[in-house]
């Protein structure tokens, strides 16, 4: 019989080896922000999404925050009459309670991570802006007739830990969808911390 003993390891060797497994960790989540976006809904949502195989850019003034909501009707009203805006956001913030909380339903909810190029590739047109929001300690409106692009980009600090990207249409038609494949476009998929064992067994 061939008895096989583990090496010694050292408090030194133990920490240079959990330090090399956190910059994997790290290196894997930078990479993960690169390539892939990440959207927040709730659970009934996740099923609609997946049997249709596309995303809907939502209506701003269904939003919470009703300050971010003055900010994109106000570009809207600077585009011109009958102008509205559709938004999809996706957040590549560090997951927190804040996420779970204000992008999915009660907290029961889930994050799906999609394939960045293929999400971008759909919104080149002239209607679409997509971009990172602007985190600011105070909001002015100095500078912004000059750029006004940039309005439905801005949010106050407290917001910083999303790290939000936006996909903005805006026009007087219909929002178009943002298709994706199932097997190969959703990157991860993370349930809430929130959803009991026996709940996620039923779904």
């Amino acid at each position: 019989m061939v008895v096989r003993t583990e090496p010694k390891t050292f408090p030194r060797d133990l920490a240079r080896a959990n330090l090399k497994r956190g910059e994997g960790v790290e290196k894997m989540a930078e990479k993960e922000i690169r390539t892939s976006l990440k959207h927040y809904t709730s659970i009934e949502n996740l099923f609609k999404i997946l049997d249709t195989g596309y995303l809907l850019l939502g209506d701003p003034e269904k939003w919470e925050d009703k300050n971010d909501f003055a900010a994109v009707r106000a570009f809207c009203r600077l585009k011109g009459e009958g102008t509205k805006a559709r938004v999809l956001c996706f957040l590549n913030g560090e997951e927190s309670i804040h996420h779970w909380n204000a992008f999915s339903k009660n907290g029961y909810g889930c994050s799906i991570s999609f394939a960045r190029d293929k999400i971008l590739e759909q919104t080149e047109g002239d209607n679409f802006l997509p971009d990172f929001v602007e985190y600011k300690k105070v909001i002015t409106t100095e500078g912004l007739n000059k750029d006004i692009k940039k309005i439905p980009f801005l949010k106050r600090n407290q917001y910083k830990c999303e790290k939000e990207f936006r996909v903005i249409w805006f026009g007087t038609g219909e929002a178009p969808k943002i298709h994706f494949e199932r097997k190969t476009d959703i990157r991860r998929l993370i349930l809430s911390p929130r959803i009991p064992d026996k709940s996620r067994e039923k779904k």
